[in-house]
């Protein structure tokens, strides 16, 4: 289909349900969904990260990964992220991954795939690590609620100005982080060895205490440990040795849900609520919009209210479709991210993205 994606508004709008669902249940889906931004300073390795564990294939060293993960060509061309991406990886009911049909599925596939089979998944948020795009970062470290941050060093490249600049922006938000240091398989060793002594230092600086972690560690008590504040574990991986790979992988499988410590979101028997990240025009359907579920239920035919628009006043739209992970739902309920729903009353909606 040909899509117009049209830039959100900074000032999010929300959709507001005209009355309340009395048989709304307790969101479900949200506690085994974990969102993990991917932050770090440029070429530290981010999307390449992102490709191995989604994808589980290794890297050639010159971005092979990376592809599967960019949403625009000119990112492919540059080898740098200039717009948020969004990939998920499954476990099963015995915390083994999903793997993958295909290194090269389509989305759509790959998706559709891993919700037959999964019981919990890791949403990550592959955000900017150039400078001119800060501000796109801190938009997905805020408005898109991530229950983790995931700071990626280049261990060739040591602790860059970005890399405190975004590791400030994680602990302003209270958001808590781990660090995973990349190309190993090629960082001098006196360079890598300095670069995991100058993130232990900053971490003794926020009064965090770095834990190195290594192949026979106890997970399920780093995880706690983790879980208290106080320690941020440090992972040594390599996307083309795939050393690291498996530690990584198993530490995120044991990550639990943040969404009933965040007073944003509320019970599914509250009001629906439902923040807009993002509008599309699509060819042949209209507009549709992304964003997350703050409260409530929704269902597919029900009138909700959209606005505020720029003089206080809200439109009713009608939900046509509702989409969560590529994939069609009836309904959806609070702390459900990056969810599409097709909305009718597209004249108004037209109107009000005009003013």
């Amino acid at each position: 289909m040909d899509v117009e994606k049209k830039e959100a508004d900074s000032n999010s709008v929300t959709a507001v349900s005209l009355e309340e669902d009395k048989n709304a249940v307790e969101p479900t889906k949200s506690d085994n969904d974990i969102r993990v931004c991917i932050i770090g300073n440029v070429d530290s390795g981010k999307s390449t990260l992102i490709g191995v564990l989604t994808r589980c294939v290794k890297d050639n060293g010159n971005g092979l990964a990376r592809k599967y993960v960019f949403n625009f060509p000119h990112e492919q061309d540059s080898g740098r992220t200039s717009s948020i991406a969004h990939e998920i990886m499954g476990f099963d009911k015995d915390m083994k991954q999903v793997m993958p049909t295909r290194a090269n599925a389509g989305k759509v596939e790959q998706w559709h795939h891993i919700n037959k089979s999964a019981q919990k998944y890791i949403s990550f948020l592959d955000l900017c690590g150039h400078e001119k795009y800060l501000k796109t970062t801190v938009f997905g470290l805020s408005g898109l609620m991530p229950d983790y941050a995931m700071i990626v060093v280049g261990g060739n490249m040591g602790v860059s100005k970005m890399t405190k600049e975004h590791l400030g922006i994680t602990l302003a938000l209270d958001v808590p982080f781990f660090i995973v240091v990349t190309k190993i398989d090629i960082a001098p060793p006196e360079v890598l060895k300095n670069t995991v002594q100058t993130l232990c230092r900053i971490l003794k600086g926020v009064k965090k205490s770095a834990e190195i972690v290594k192949p026979e560690d106890d997970f399920a008590k780093l995880i706690s440990l983790f879980k208290t504040g106080a320690v941020c574990p440090i992972f040594s991986v390599s996307n083309v040795t795939q050393d690291g790979i498996t530690q990584l992988k198993l530490f995120l499988s044991l990550l639990q849900s943040r969404v009933h410590v965040n007073p944003i979101f509320r019970s599914a028997k509250d009001p629906a609520e439902y923040l807009i990240d993002e509008v599309f025009n699509v060819a042949g359907v209209g507009i549709v919009v992304n964003g997350t579920m703050l409260a409530g239920e929704i269902t597919t035919n029900q009138v909700l209210l959209l606005g505020p628009d720029n003089i206080g006043e809200f439109a009713p739209v009608v939900i046509r479709s509702i989409h969560y992970k590529r994939c069609l739902l009836y309904t959806s309920d609070a702390a459900d991210d990056m969810q599409c729903v097709d909305l009718g009353g597209r004249r108004i909606i037209k109107k009000k993205k005009k003013k």
